[in-house]
């Protein structure tokens, strides 16, 4: 039986079929039309931009420190760390499987939809790489810091519409990334496990 997470994930792949086939066109057209608050969208986003260099950061102190002596905080931060990675690595191939056109290549160029294996320059937006690894960190604090939950959707909410705002990514595209964000939190939380 699935848990809740379950049941979440396969609510997110639903929804993201549903907004390829009936938003994404009309609400990238519609935030082309809100082109003078592009800076809005894009700060909003900015948080995307830091997952992967504190990841980075994070990964390089641990292994300075031989991976001892981290301590439980330090613990949370190396999962979040290894999620953001993971899920990075999982975009990468997963915008090659699929092929999905971006929402300048549809609006400038005419160039709508899935070429699968193709790494010609209109396609590569499904799913969103930011969206998946500013969620990914977020969601293994959703677990081992649920006091903070309201915070760690805001601020994955906030980059996603900030990613739709400024047609860098479709509907789809960022709730396909918030899945693989997900699945990337839930696969490091799984492996990296202490027993007790």
């Amino acid at each position: 039986m699935l848990g809740r997470e379950g049941l979440f994930a396969l609510f997110l792949a639903a929804a993201t079929v549903l907004a390829v086939v009936f938003l994404d066109r009309p609400v990238a057209l519609y935030c082309a039309g809100l082109a003078r608050w592009r800076w809005v969208f894009q700060g909003l986003a900015m948080p995307s931009l830091l997952a992967l260099p504190g990841a980075g950061v994070v990964l390089l102190v641990a292994a300075l420190r031989r991976w001892g002596g981290l301590g439980p905080v330090g613990r949370v931060w190396l999962l979040m760390s290894l999620a953001a990675v993971v899920a990075c690595a999982a975009k990468d191939e997963l915008k090659w499987v699929f092929g999905r056109s971006w929402p300048w290549a549809w609006l400038k160029a005419g160039v709508y939809g899935f070429r699968p294996f193709t790494d010609a320059i209109y396609y590569g937006g499904f799913p969103s790489g930011h969206t998946a690894y500013v969620s990914a960190p977020l969601c293994v604090l959703w677990v081992l810091a649920p006091r903070g939950r309201v915070v760690w959707a805001g601020v994955i909410l906030l980059v996603m519409i900030g990613l739709v705002g400024a047609n860098y990514h479709y509907v789809g595209d960022v709730l396909a990334g918030l899945l693989v964000g997900m699945l990337s939190a839930w696969g490091t939380l799984v492996l990296m496990r202490r027993d007790a």
